[in-house]
């Protein structure tokens, strides 16, 4: 869509032209989507009621403001394109070890279900008392599961709970709250971090002055951290405090994001320096997911073959204790 509209077509021109390669349903939907323009509706306003991406519509909502809507709709094209990268990257981590995982657990009830009955019968028969390590093993084996089972309830408990409680937060609260993990934390500050810095070069840019940026972030409705923060942002930008400071108070941001701000007022290209520092917390943010992702199979791997060994010598040392009673 971006491509279009900078190679010249209008917004209709380019989904009417999109439109032809669509099914039937969603070609009648496209349809109704261009009616609506027409009559006057915005181009969020229009997909939104075709339920796109909420980060899709606020750059869309942006770009009303700043006029450059080719552009939102390239970076919303190259958001969808990452979300899409990670997701299948994920897939391909996890679906060997996944299946691993699957046979080692046929390994586990095999062991638990017909091994460890055979060695008790062969035990008491031969009048053979367990050794330490070999207890030790077993009770590993016979209890894994229930720790297994105990987790993913476990788990789903505590995000169940996590739901429930996360509505009745609001949205500075369920930030800080998600700030307290140091993971989420370092993705979620380049993230908003990114997020902030981009649309606000993208106003500065166009000639709003920082109040009126800031009261654009105010009026959109699809980030809502944003949305209540800005609100703050403008009362304090009024009572004379420096954007630099408001920005340095935030535990969600970034460090050095009120230096760069610094930096650009004084020389009078906020703007541009904004711009070049989003596209610099970019790289950052996929390179931290890069390095994460290639920690995530060996870190499987390693936590199944240990697990594989355990059930080796569940099997082998009962066996060597076995033959050294005979």
């Amino acid at each position: 869509m971006g491509d279009l509209y900078y190679n010249g077509y209008s917004l209709m021109e380019a989904l009417e032209l999109m439109s032809i390669h669509f099914e039937a349903d969603k070609k009648r939907r496209l349809l109704n989507a261009i009616q609506e323009l027409k009559s006057g509706y915005s181009v969020h306003e229009v997909l939104e009621g075709l339920h796109f991406n909420q980060d899709i519509l606020s750059l869309l909502f942006f770009s009303q403001k700043h006029g450059n809507l080719g552009q939102a709709f390239r970076s919303g094209g190259a958001l969808l394109e990452r979300k899409r990268y990670y997701r299948e990257r994920i897939f391909s981590i996890l679906r060997y070890p996944v299946m691993l995982l699957f046979l080692v657990i046929i390994m586990l009830v095999f062991v638990q279900m017909i091994l460890l009955p055979q060695f008790h019968l062969l035990f008491s028969q031969m009048n053979i008392s367990l050794s330490p390590v070999i207890s030790v093993f077993f009770f590993l084996v016979v209890h894994i599961p229930m720790v297994l089972i105990g987790s993913v309830v476990g788990f789903f408990a505590v995000y169940s709970t996590y739901k429930v409680y996360e509505k009745r937060l609001l949205p500075s609260q369920k930030v800080d709250l998600l700030l307290k993990f140091p993971l989420i934390k370092t993705f979620l500050s380049l993230h908003y971090s990114h997020y902030f810095t981009q649309q606000l070069s993208s106003l500065l840019l166009s000639g709003l002055t920082i109040n009126e940026a800031i009261s654009v972030f105010e009026q959109q409705r699809y980030h809502s951290f944003f949305h209540s923060k800005a609100k703050e942002f403008r009362n304090r930008l009024v009572e004379g405090e420096k954007l630099e400071k408001l920005v340095e108070s935030e535990k969600v941001f970034v460090e050095g994001l009120d230096v760069v701000i610094m930096h650009g007022q004084k020389n009078g290209r906020l703007g541009q320096e904004l711009d070049q520092y989003s596209k610099l917390l970019l790289v950052k943010m996929q390179e931290k997911s890069e390095k994460l992702l290639g920690r995530i199979q060996p870190v499987l791997f390693l936590g199944i073959g240990s697990f594989v060994f355990v059930l080796y010598l569940c099997i082998f040392i009962p066996m060597f204790q076995l033959l050294g009673g005979l």
